[in-house]
């Protein structure tokens, strides 16, 4: 998913890796102009982009600037020279693009191809119930919430039938703070099947652990707003705000498509900072996720997949 905030890697992957790349391949260590259509409102944009020399290689120019365009300008040179409304080149998911004054622009795109707008929301979903934080345009705004507030209903409803017929995993989610926004973390898929069979894999796992599963609008005291709420969890050990360092841990369920993967130097600090409360509890889940892993093969699980 896109970040909020933080460094946006998202943009550095999507557009400076591919276009770093491509520059790489075709002019190794030549110098080049590189034209970017930057318009007359955005000299901020000019002023960050201009430093990028790459030691002088790098040559920047910015005509549509340079001529006193603005964006409106160039939307209708493209109308006069080819009877097109050009739409703006966007990912349909970015949030900067899903700001106040692009809102309308997005809406449209989700509401005209709803079978790609699907997994978009799909993608959230996971990220919400990974971390309740992570709402696409920052915590408790999601995508889901914003096109059901404005009615374009298509795309959530093929998400919903998506969801239904994909995957899903029971996720371990771990991650240990040393300051605000800034952690090490991990995530395991400790089981996989339906979305029914791991629902009740994780109602399994809550009862043999004697820990009852919750949303974060049944925690006292936890950060609620919107839709951040939806998803239970099967809470290990829960960190306070503004205390550090802080660790974290819950079980969860979601579709399948977050990968395993866990951050440099991530088993030996939680190691480092696991104390005897926690790891007891920790070897219960485990023990419990072993029980519930070969109940999946018993009759009343298999039917309800």
């Amino acid at each position: 998913m896109p970040q909020l905030g933080g460094i946006r890697k998202c943009s550095q992957k999507a557009k400076g890796w591919p276009q770093d790349a491509w520059r790489a391949q075709e002019f190794g260590d030549r110098r080049y102009i590189h034209a970017i259509g930057f318009n007359v409102n955005e000299y901020t944009r000019i002023t960050r982009d201009s430093a990028y020399s790459m030691g002088g290689q790098r040559i920047p120019t910015y005509p549509i600037y340079e001529w006193g365009w603005s964006r409106q300008d160039s939307i209708d040179y493209l109308y006069r020279e080819f009877g097109v409304v050009w739409p703006k080149s966007c990912c349909r998911h970015c949030p900067y693009a899903g700001c106040q004054a692009g809102s309308p622009e997005q809406l449209v795109r989700f509401a005209t191809l709803p079978a790609e707008a699907a997994q978009h929301i799909i993608d959230e979903y996971v990220c919400t119930a990974l971390n309740p934080r992570s709402g696409l345009f920052g915590p408790g705004k999601s995508l889901i919430s914003r096109l059901q507030r404005d009615q374009v209903t298509e795309p959530v409803k093929l998400a919903a039938a998506r969801m239904k017929r994909i995957p899903w995993a029971v996720y371990r989610v771990r991650r240990f703070y040393s300051a605000p926004a800034s952690a090490v973390r991990s995530v395991d898929r400790v089981l996989l099947g339906g979305h029914l069979v791991v629902y009740a894999a994780l109602e399994e796992m809550s009862d043999l652990v004697g820990v009852p599963l919750v949303r974060n609008d049944q925690i006292a005291g936890a950060p609620v707003c919107g839709d951040r709420g939806i998803h239970r969890r099967l809470w290990v050990r829960r960190r306070r705000d503004g205390v550090y360092p802080a660790m974290e841990e819950f079980y969860t369920v979601a579709p399948a498509q977050a990968l395993d993967k866990a951050t440099d130097r991530f088993d030996d600090t939680w190691a480092a900072h696991t104390d005897t409360l926690l790891a007891r509890l920790e070897r219960r889940c485990e023990a419990a996720a072993d029980v519930v892993r070969h109940a999946l093969t018993r009759p009343r699980f298999t039917s309800a997949s």
